[in-house]
């Protein structure tokens, strides 16, 4: 183990310092970090919009209002619910001021193109008489999420280099020196400003002359064709958990990207395992929704953060890993891995992110050979919510099998230890530059 930890110091750092120090990689991690309070704090709506507690919603419809957990939700949609609009700004701006440009027009002329990509819906009502009203239109927020980061990302780095290229080639208007700076940058932006928003108009009506409609509905199906040719075999579910993982760790949020397509197989085979178990035959499918919900993810969220989590507040020594470790512990109980991955941040972070997508491969090895193998049930087809915690979960899901919570306790286990070694590397990393710092002052 110690040959290991020495090699991750002496020879994986320096290299993955580089790999973190090119300027787009580093551009998508300082960008991506300026949704992380909003992350926080929605998340922390989310847990009490949806306490996995039997009796908890009307508890609290009962003492609020009806429906007021529903209306819990309303801090979650100016939160996760705009990720990809902050995205696109934030990466937009760190890439203009990485060469020295004005990042402020850069990300608005980024954020126009994204929404230039971005399809609208016209809300129409039927009217008793038959007349139609028009209630206007209305922007999607699956692609203003982090749903749309792919395509936030790739508008960001597209949009932001036509903007560098054209500026640095001195394509602008120039104003007089007796206009303020402020109304002269204003008119520096015009010229790559009709070029980025002529260029992505002509990419929207590219993709509007194909079956796929939009730049969004392409890169779901894109992704998730592969996936649907494997579905719920063993291969399938390998292939299921690296795509994801590897999307959280570029900072996109891979379920909801890969999971658009494996939606459509995973519920069906719930639905297949429910009808079993409702007519007293044997569930048929290992790998069901809840197979990713209540045994992959239940383990702290994507990545099975929280043997990560419990390693950081038993073992590390920088400060920065234990605040992070502290906050991020409660939503990673309910299965929210946002702060932890932010927080790190796993995201870009080329040591952290080998054990984020080796964890839950491992541990979704581990839950598939030990129900193919009779030593746990295969989940029952219960539809048991994301949000509820480890151990209660995988007896929900089994129907009441005691040896799912076992299964859940080794998954734990084997995840922490997974992560001990690269998490030792990182912390070690961070010590050093904490004394730094602190010597510096």
């Amino acid at each position: 183990m110690n040959g290991f930890i020495n090699f991750l110091e002496e020879k994986a750092m320096p290299v993955a310092g580089k790999i973190a120090a090119q300027r787009h990689i580093r551009a998508l991690r300082d960008g991506l970090a300026i949704t992380m309070p909003l992350i926080i704090i929605g998340s922390i709506f989310m847990i009490l919009a949806n306490f996995p507690v039997t009796g908890y919603a009307d508890f609290v419809n009962g003492i609020f209002g009806a429906g007021f957990t529903t209306k819990l939700l309303y801090p979650v949609r100016v939160t996760f619910d705009i990720v990809a609009v902050l995205a696109v700004i934030s990466i937009s701006y760190q890439l203009a001021k990485d060469k020295e440009v004005d990042g402020l027009s850069a990300g608005a002329l980024s954020l126009a193109a994204f929404l230039m990509l971005t399809p609208v819906q016209t809300i129409n009502v039927v009217l008793e008489n038959g007349d139609k009203l028009n209630l206007g239109k209305i922007l999607p927020t699956a692609n203003l999420s982090a749903g749309g980061l792919i395509v936030a990302i790739l508008t960001a780095i597209i949009a932001t280099e036509i903007f560098i290229f054209v500026v640095k080639k001195n394509w602008v208007l120039k104003m007089p020196e007796s206009v303020p700076p402020a109304v002269a940058k204003s008119f520096t932006a015009i010229t790559p400003g009709l070029i980025i928003l002529v260029s992505f108009f002509f990419i929207r009506l590219g993709f509007e002359s194909t079956s796929y409609q939009t730049v969004f509905a392409f890169v779901t199906k894109f992704v998730g064709a592969p996936l649907a040719l494997v579905g719920l075999s063993f291969g399938g579910m390998v292939s299921t958990i690296s795509l994801y993982s590897f999307f959280w760790t570029l900072g996109i949020h891979g379920t909801r990207v890969v999971f658009g397509v494996m939606d459509s197989i995973l519920l069906p085979a719930m639905d297949q395992n429910r009808l079993a178990l409702e007519a007293g035959h044997q569930a048929p499918n290992i790998v069901t929704l809840q197979f990713y919900d209540n045994f992959v993810n239940s383990l702290g969220g994507c990545g099975a953060t929280l043997g990560l989590i419990i390693c950081i507040i038993l073992l590390a020594k920088s400060k920065q890993a234990k605040s992070i470790g502290k906050l991020a512990l409660a939503p990673a109980i309910f299965n929210i891995s946002e702060p932890i991955i932010f927080g790190i941040p796993i995201v870009m972070n080329p040591i952290m992110m080998i054990p984020f997508i080796l964890a839950p491969l491992a541990v979704g090895s581990l839950t598939y050979i030990a129900m193919a193998t009779g030593l746990v049930s295969y989940p029952a087809g219960i539809a048991v919510p994301w949000t509820v915690p480890s151990f209660f979960s995988g007896f929900l899901a089994t129907n009441g099998d005691w040896r799912a919570i076992i299964l859940q306790g080794v998954n734990i286990i084997v995840s922490a230890l997974i992560y001990w070694p690269f998490l030792k590397a990182w912390d070690h990393k961070m010590v050093q530059q904490e004394q730094e710092d602190s010597n510096a002052i």
